[in-house]
């Protein structure tokens, strides 16, 4: 009979709150037994899944008894069991079963005991195979379709063995796998006119067993996302605490670029922007009966400036571009728990015009070539380029068809709303990517079109965190040779509100990359789903 040995994870929980009941009165303890038809036996390593009302998730594996235990807050939850076991090396068997509505709650003083009723399905012999096809499906109208060599994967949902193979020229499939439960994984990406094509799709629960039909294809029918090959991959905006515990710092904002595509991204320029009001807490000039005025209207207020480059950028594919926002300098010499911005790779926004006179901007370190300095088409008041330390609608863009020059000196794009107080009209078709930000504790109000960012990331300023993208777990899984170089048991999350934010992959990107792994990362134009707050600079790691 084939054991099932998780030495690291029998009866632990994968993703957890890092607090017992002790700690914390709103964390009770949930066993969850297995019951298994007729003489089955127990074994140990068994993955018991469970899901709260709100999303969240957990799994801990079974004990020798058949006890999965949990340490979760409050609430209703239900728990999902699927286990493939072969018996006599030969046979194999299915255990499928789920409960629903589990109340966890403070009326209970002990450990509360739920069991788990699960059915039996045999699939057949392990000596014996199942051809199955697949047919990759593209959406209709969408700019590619089916082509030869694309990759295709199958694993096996208990033994995690995993049968990879490439399409033929109509998109088809094919594989001879031993009787279980798979799970289908497709990760196509394609580069046309800067932007990146995405083509996935995940199924799960194929069982194949010996009654499978192989005449019939498994359709699996691939979802489109466009995206820049260029995007915002951390954020570091709200300073840190001063040693002295006298408040905080925050002339060390930086922001990281990143080539998320496959392909050389050469741009002729990249500008930073920010879109007004400058924090999310202010409705500002645009909201009119609680709608912005300008949603459909093909551009944002863009709000005392832009930050641009003065030659054109190429980024290789995983290639990073980091800009410090007021100093490149080694920060950590006066606060030590900034940054070190004093790197001849960086970029820095250094004005040669003296537009920039407010004391945050100082020379960057001598070690950083003036080539990749950032010149700065400023308008309206103030000394500096308004930039926000708690809550931004940020974006990064290129000006097609113009120049940085061209559209700083204009004063027709002009808003009708604050007039030469400090916005103008930017084309949104010149974004590649934004994040809005939103602050934590207060009312916020949107100030991006869904187009550039449909979601918000919440964000705690003054504490040396920033908000980093997530992990696309199943394209960067699915590049050959990432296998043995990316880093699990990613340790960086933060609470927002008593509720976590973190990446949901698990991949610690910074070691991951550090170890030769390439990321690809999570571009849904949702920054509620795409960024985490980090609870510190990457750069620091």
């Amino acid at each position: 009979m084939k054991k099932f040995l998780y030495f690291l994870s029998i009866c632990s929980l994968i993703l957890v709150y890092s607090c017992d009941d002790d700690d914390d009165p709103s964390i009770a303890t949930l066993e969850v037994q297995l019951n298994y038809p007729g003489d089955t036996e127990l074994v140990e390593g068994v993955m018991v899944e469970l899901k709260g009302g709100t999303g969240e998730y957990y799994e801990s594996n079974t004990n020798a008894n058949g006890i999965a235990t949990f340490q979760i807050p409050y609430g209703i939850y239900e728990a999902t069991v699927t286990e493939d076991r072969v018996v006599d090396d030969v046979y194999a068997y299915q255990y499928t079963g789920t409960k629903t509505n589990i109340s966890v709650n403070s009326s209970e003083l002990e450990a509360i005991q739920v069991s788990v009723d699960l059915t039996e399905t045999y699939l057949g012999r392990t000596d014996s195979k199942v051809e199955v096809t697949f047919q990759l499906t593209y959406p209709s109208g969408s700019e590619f379709s089916v082509k030869e060599g694309i990759d295709v994967s199958i694993i096996n949902s208990s033994t995690n063995e995993t049968l990879k193979a490439t399409t033929t020229a109509d998109g088809i499939v094919e594989f001879v796998a031993n009787p279980g439960t798979y799970q289908a994984t497709v990760v196509d990406r394609r580069v046309a006119n800067s932007n990146v094509y995405s083509y996935i799709t995940t199924q799960s629960d194929i069982v194949l067993n010996e009654s499978w039909d192989s005449s019939t294809p498994i359709e699996l029918q691939l979802i489109e996302s466009v995206s820049c090959q260029i995007i915002i991959k951390e954020l570091y905006i709200g300073g840190c605490p001063k040693d002295d515990g006298s408040g905080s710092y925050r002339n060390d904002q930086y922001v990281i670029l990143y080539n998320n595509s496959d392909e050389t991204a050469t741009f002729d320029n990249i500008c930073l922007g920010t879109v007004s009001p400058y924090n999310s807490n202010m409705s500002g000039d645009y909201t009119v009966d609680g709608t912005l005025n300008y949603l459909n209207e093909g551009w944002v207020p863009a709000i005392s400036g832009i930050p641009h480059t003065q030659t054109a950028v190429t980024l290789e594919p995983g290639e990073e571009m980091v800009i410090a926002l007021c100093g490149a300098i080694d920060h950590t010499s006066t606060y030590s728990k900034s940054v070190n911005l004093a790197n001849s790779d960086y970029w820095v926004l250094w004005d040669n015009k003296d537009q920039l006179t407010h004391s945050k901007y100082v020379a960057p370190d001598e070690s950083i070539p003036s080539s990749h300095y950032l010149d700065i088409q400023k308008w309206g008041r103030g000394s500096a380029w308004v930039f926000s330390s708690s809550s931004p609608a940020f974006f990064i863009f290129t000006t097609k068809g113009s120049t940085p020059e061209a559209f700083g000196s204009s004063t027709d794009n002009l808003t009708d709303e604050e007039g030469d107080k400090g916005s103008k009209k930017l084309n949104t078709e010149w974004i590649l990517d934004g994040i809005e930000v939103f602050r934590t504790g207060y009312e916020n109000f949107k100030r991006f079109p869904d187009g550039i960012d449909s979601g918000s990331a919440l964000f705690s300023s003054k504490l040396g965190y920033s908000l980093h993208r997530n992990v696309d777990k199943a394209a960067t899984e699915a590049i050959e040779g990432n296998a043995d170089k990316l880093v699990y048991e990613y340790k960086f999350g933060t609470e927002i509100d008593g509720v976590s934010s973190t990446d949901p992959s698990g991949i610690n990107a910074v070691a991951s990359i550090a170890n030769g792994a390439r990321i690809i990362y999570l571009d849904t134009n949702n920054s509620t789903n795409d960024f985490h707050q980090r609870s510190q600079a990457s750069l620091r790691d």
